[in-house]
């Protein structure tokens, strides 16, 4: 999922530059990709925040750009509420999350 607020980065053709957010679910054959690719990817385009959801471990990174490097990063277990640094009203229970049936 990707999240994109200015109407002006939207086309017929697409996203044109970095969305603000980027959340990524985790699946085995992906999370090497995830963890190193997609992240170094993200960061050098200024997505400013990237969450990446581990099911397995109940789990969610959240990466967020600071002067173009991703500086932040706050780790959440199912505990927790995750919570957007960069929409600040934005935030999860992860129990609940994670206890949708797919």
């Amino acid at each position: 999922m990707s999240v994109v607020c200015s109407k002006n980065q939207i086309s017929k053709n697409g996203c044109h530059g970095a969305p603000n957010l980027i959340i990524e679910v985790l699946s085995p054959s992906t999370a090497l990709k995830d963890f190193n690719e997609k992240f170094n990817l993200y960061q050098k385009y200024g997505v400013q925040e990237y969450w990446i959801v581990d099911p397995g471990n109940r789990t969610v990174h959240v990466y967020t750009l600071l002067d173009g490097v991703y500086q932040v990063r706050d780790l959440y277990s199912e505990q927790d509420s995750v919570r957007s640094n960069v929409f600040r009203d934005f935030q999860i229970p992860l129990g609940k999350l994670f206890d949708l049936e797919v």
